[in-house]
């Protein structure tokens, strides 16, 4: 028999309606609940769950709920402390969408919530669910690509994806770059970041508080050097919606990962465009790929799979360079790191 699983998604927005309407499709779950102060959006996306509920706030849900096995926390990054602190209390698993949080002290403050409530903390690391960045790990685990000596990291979309969608509420090394620290952090398991130099730019988009582009040179404890480059610059004509991609030498072998071209490109006589294969296409009228994957990942991994499923602590690893290649970004200096 299929275990059933009551969860409640934090936030109605463009991820927390996408984890709805994955949850409430999927088999073994019940959408119990959608929070978010905006009533009428929380309504409409709760309206696709026969039965889901609605509230205004998290301290809303955890008096109407009391048998929750999972909360998807997916408001702003720097609304997830608070939410998370009292969900881990009531003694319910945690999901949060990347990053952790936006600072380091509210980061380390849901960790010790989780641990000392004995809950499950997972965070929203998509990319360990790709077919190709995780065949990718498993070149890496297997020893086919030896000692890691440099690995460069790419990701850049147009000014109408990420600047559109969150104006100047998000950094871009925080909504883009630290997809690929993670992913990195992930290959060099063992290695942790011992100096940071970056820098970025803002000719377009510094207007609207954000950044066009971001690049940052990363040493490495075992010696290995990365390179990371973000944008989200590229022209509302571009080809590709995300020109993303990763190559890794080692001392026995190499491999890249390349994910700029979904393989779908429509045209007409009005519009030519990519279309999404990848991270949350609609397949058959439902939600499907990286996402999907994962937050399926997510309930095996409630229910004690071993899964890629990012902790808590490695959410933590990530946004510490990531913060630091903003500050080198934004003093000029080279940033030094400890061992995390």
């Amino acid at each position: 028999m299929i275990k059933r699983h009551r969860v409640a998604v934090i936030g109605a927005g463009f991820m927390g309606s996408m984890h709805a309407a994955i949850f409430a499709g999927m088999v073994g779950c019940e959408l119990a609940a959608i929070v978010d102060p905006n009533l009428e959006l929380a309504g409409a996306v709760a309206a696709k769950a026969p039965g889901c509920k609605v509230y205004p706030s998290h301290e809303a849900l955890l008096t109407g709920e009391r048998d929750l096995d999972l909360v998807s926390i997916c408001t702003p990054d720097n609304l997830h402390l608070a939410p998370a602190v009292a969900v881990a209390k009531a003694g319910i698993n945690i999901f949060v969408e990347k990053p952790i949080s936006s600072t380091i002290e509210d980061a380390k403050d849901i960790i010790a919530a989780c641990e000392a409530a004995k809950v499950k903390l997972g965070i929203g690391y998509l990319l360990r669910f790709d077919p190709r960045y995780a065949a990718a790990k498993e070149l890496m685990t297997s020893g086919k690509i030896g000692e890691p000596i440099h690995i460069y990291a790419r990701r850049n979309s147009a000014r109408t994806e990420g600047p559109k969608r969150y104006g100047g509420k998000l950094p871009l090394a925080l909504h883009v770059t630290v997809h690929d620290v993670d992913m990195v952090l992930w290959m060099l398991d063992g290695q942790h970041p011992v100096s940071v130099y970056a820098q970025q730019t803002d000719i377009l988009l510094g207007a609207s508080g954000t950044q066009d582009s971001l690049a940052a040179i990363v040493r490495f404890s075992g010696g290995t050097v990365v390179n990371f480059e973000s944008a989200w610059s590229l022209p509302a004509g571009a080809r590709q919606m995300i020109d993303a991609r990763m190559e890794l030498i080692g001392t026995e072998g190499s491999f890249e990962v390349q994910c700029g071209d979904s393989g779908l490109y429509y045209a007409s006589n009005e519009t030519s465009r990519e279309i999404d294969t990848q991270h949350w296409p609609v397949v058959n009228g439902r939600l499907d790929g990286d996402l999907a994957r994962q937050l399926g990942g997510l309930l095996a991994w409630l229910d004690g799979a071993d899964m890629p499923i990012a902790s808590g602590r490695d959410a933590l690893r990530s946004l510490e360079l990531t913060l630091a290649m903003m500050q080198s970004a934004q003093s000029g200096e080279i940033v030094r790191l400890g061992q995390a």
